[in-house]
């Protein structure tokens, strides 16, 4: 049996652009990102199924044996098959992430003992942790697939729960990672090979990014869909939700640009006391504006990458 849960990091700005599919609901609380639209939904069990057999080296051929279940930002995925439970039980936690974030191995830490608790909690008695028979759980695998444009990232790393260890643990006694991929096009070739959507959709997201040197957002999001459209790249889902994959992006691209912006022209105007100060004064314009913005503690530390002492002190 194996479990999939699958995050994504989200925004909440919404953009006027039109829409051109019947189903496609504006006012939804939950905005996809493009990625997690591909690989994420119902109708595309196809994709999600190819992806994990890309990333497992596996090759699972009935997409209907995944059941797939959203809760919050999670999407679970459980698989049936004749393995037994105790001998071949996997969890696996795949996040999407265009900004590297050293952190995660703490986050997938955090992830998987929500998970494993609903799991016994649900499935089992919970009072089973306390018996002295040894409880069987999923294997945990936590894979982090990572799009940004920071070109000193390789194509895997093996981000380690222990760096953050205030005083080392000398024994190794203890460990937990999170492997990040590099999934932007022209990485790790032979995984994108492997996964159509996954080269499809790394793709569509370089062609989107060097049309923007040259032409507003906007319109190099148009481009990129008609490129990719003629090269029969995502054309079945360029085509059928033109506007939502424009709107998804726009937010994606925009707010991520927005942030670096407002972040340079508050450290501009720290510079007179001096560097440091100058990033300071910059996270905390961020910050400020953030709030206003109605994002909560928990997404600003996620956004900016800061630990609660940080935001704490910053905040006061």
């Amino acid at each position: 049996m194996y479990y999939l849960y699958f995050t994504n990091k989200t925004t909440s700005n919404s953009y006027s652009v039109q829409e051109e599919t019947a189903d496609y609901n504006a006012n939804r609380q939950y905005k996809d990102s493009l990625f997690r639209f591909i690989f994420g939904r119902e109708e595309n069990k196809q994709n999600l199924l190819d992806l994990y057999n890309a990333l497992n080296n596996s090759d699972y051929k009935n997409k209907d044996d995944l059941q797939i279940n959203t809760l919050d930002n999670v999407i679970y995925m459980s698989m049936k098959n004749d393995v037994s439970f105790l001998l071949d039980s996997q969890m696996v936690l795949l996040e999407h992430q265009s900004t590297f974030n050293p952190n995660m191995p703490l986050r997938g830490f955090l992830y998987f003992a929500k998970l494993y608790e609903s799991m016994l909690t649900i499935k089992m008695n919970k009072k089973t942790i306390y018996w002295p028979k040894l409880v069987k759980i999923p294997t945990p695998h936590f894979i982090v697939l990572y799009n940004g444009e920071d070109k000193d990232i390789g194509d895997y790393i093996t981000l380690k729960l222990s760096d953050a260890f205030e005083y080392p643990d000398k024994t190794k006694g203890y460990e937990w990672s999170a492997k990040m991929i590099n999934v932007n096009y022209g990485r790790n070739k032979e995984l994108l090979l492997k996964c159509k959507k996954l080269r499809d959709y790394s793709y569509f997201v370089d062609a989107v990014r060097k049309f923007s040197k040259k032409y507003h957002f906007s319109t190099a999001i148009d481009k990129a869909v008609d490129k990719c459209i003629e090269e029969d790249v995502l054309a079945d889902i360029l085509q059928k939700y033109r506007a939502e994959v424009k709107s998804m992006l726009l937010t994606e691209f925009d707010e991520e640009r927005e942030w670096k912006l407002i972040a340079e022209g508050f450290e501009e105007i720290g510079y007179e006391k001096g560097v440091e100060e100058g990033k300071k004064e910059g996270i905390k314009g961020i910050i400020k504006i953030m709030i206003s913005k109605g994002k909560s503690r928990e997404e600003i530390i996620d956004l900016i990458n800061i630990s609660e002492k940080e935001y704490e002190n910053l905040v006061n």
